[in-house]
């Protein structure tokens, strides 16, 4: 009996730490959110500029406040806040001409449906510029 306990805190406890589900953010991209990091990472097609510039448009269409943009040719950051003060912070890196990977992160704790809506309006400010 004594062992029953700390195998089934063990057996959740790894299931948790592998836990992961795949998100489709558009035709532009696709992601995984893992709830090891609570953060969306995935692939956009568009170079890293326009990446970053489509994220800060679509922060903008989800009037986020205080958008800061940091990006070189090779990676960025493009970091915001939500109404209540909520953190949302993008990590891009070129991957090569045409794909941008992407790490997305919403508060301290991450909040997946969020994490995939921003997900979508970028793939969305991607897709319209080409």
């Amino acid at each position: 009996m004594r062992w029953k306990i700390p195998l089934a805190a063990l057996s959740i406890l790894a299931l948790m730490w592998g836990c992961a589900s795949t998100v489709d953010p558009g035709e532009e991209g696709s992601g995984t959110y893992t709830w090891q990091r609570r953060e969306l990472h995935g692939d956009f097609a568009g170079p890293l500029l326009e990446v970053a510039a489509a994220a800060e448009r679509a922060f903008e269409d989800l009037r986020l406040v205080g958008v800061d943009q940091t990006v070189d040719g090779l990676k960025g950051r493009v970091t915001a806040r939500m109404a209540d003060g909520t953190s949302v912070r993008i990590k891009l890196k070129a991957t090569d001409f045409e794909t941008t990977r992407f790490n997305i992160k919403i508060g301290a704790f991450g909040d997946k449906a969020m994490s995939q809506q921003v997900a979508r309006y970028i793939a969305r400010e991607v897709a319209e510029k080409k």
